[in-house]
């Protein structure tokens, strides 16, 4: 990693969960950002995940896996999955990935 990396996680209150990722998600942080969204998407009292991608930087193909594992264990416990605000190169990332179809790539925010 070359950049900083940072998850905040803000609580609705009504079953809504979001997850702040800021700087660079690549091979050193991806299981730790896995694990963080594994963990969040397996609480009971939550109903509706999102990832904000807004202020993350870069990312890589285990990025990428991340979001594609934490999409796989919310929806496994009936949760929603939304990845908000991929910009730039995390956006161009996601689209070169082939995973837009699955994720719904849309003006700036991924939504599953």
């Amino acid at each position: 990693m070359t950049g900083p990396f940072t998850v905040c996680k803000h609580d609705d209150g009504d079953g809504g969960v979001r997850i702040m990722v800021s700087g660079e998600i690549d091979h050193d942080v991806s299981e730790a950002l896995s694990l963080i969204l594994i963990n969040a998407a397996e609480q009971n009292t939550v109903r509706h995940l999102v990832v904000d991608l807004g202020t993350t930087t870069f990312m890589d193909a285990a990025g990428v896996r991340s979001l594609l594992t934490g999409r796989q264990v919310a929806l496994r416990h009936g949760r929603h999955f939304t990845v908000a605000n991929a910009r730039d190169n995390v956006r161009a990332a996601l689209l070169a990935a082939g995973v837009a179809g699955m994720l719904s790539l849309d003006q700036g925010a991924v939504t599953a």
